[in-house]
């Protein structure tokens, strides 16, 4: 799919972390099926994490775990889920798939979904205008993920169910310590955003 991103977009996220999936294809995206093999919002999706030993018991092993998620542009927020639980790590809660989660209307056909924010920890409402890089809630383990990680997918609609994915590229931002512009990172690159600096 040819497309370029409208919105000005940023990590969500002040870390560095890996990211352990994305890009356009199966081998370095589990969001990435066929069409007509379930919900076609998701195939582009990241999703952001720390690096692991293997050795992680509990959630606060994550050092991922309850940092800071950001708005990665600016919008206004349309839907929020605060109220999902964590799982421990290995357990799952398919009955609310993206767990906790926040849905910003970037006013150009481009919608940003963020999910598996920690229980109760989303200190934005529906109806807020957010601007990039404003504190959303903090990374948790809620819904269908087996350990802490940050997701985001852009998408052409509010309903997700219905929505068609989009690819989304980060403006500027640092891939493996270099600097790559309008970049769709893939699976083990890690990321952070680049430093402003102020006049």
């Amino acid at each position: 799919m040819e497309y370029k991103t409208k919105t000005n977009l940023i990590l969500p996220f002040h870390d560095k972390l890996m990211v352990s999936n994305g890009g356009r294809s199966a081998e370095t995206n589990n969001h990435f099926r066929p069409a007509g093999s379930g919900p076609q919002n998701q195939l582009y999706a990241y999703d952001f994490r720390s690096e692991t030993t293997g050795k992680e018991t509990k959630l606060e092993d994550f050092t991922v775990f309850g940092i800071d998620v950001i708005a990665p542009g600016e919008g206004e927020v349309i839907q929020v889920v605060n109220g999902s639980f964590d799982c421990e790590p290995g357990q799952f809660d398919r009955s609310i798939g993206v767990g906790n989660m926040v849905i910003i209307d970037h006013m150009n056909g481009e919608y940003s979904l963020l999910c598996h924010f920690k229980h109760d920890s989303i200190v934005v409402k529906v109806g807020d205008i957010v601007k990039q890089g404003q504190k959303l809630g903090r990374c948790g383990n809620t819904g269908n993920t087996n350990q802490p990680h940050i997701h985001f997918n852009l998408q052409d609609g509010v309903m997700s169910y219905s929505a068609r994915a989009l690819p989304a590229q980060f403006a500027k931002i640092l891939v493996n310590d270099v600097e790559r512009t309008n970049y769709e990172p893939v699976r083990f690159e890690k990321v952070t955003n680049i430093k402003q600096t102020t006049p």
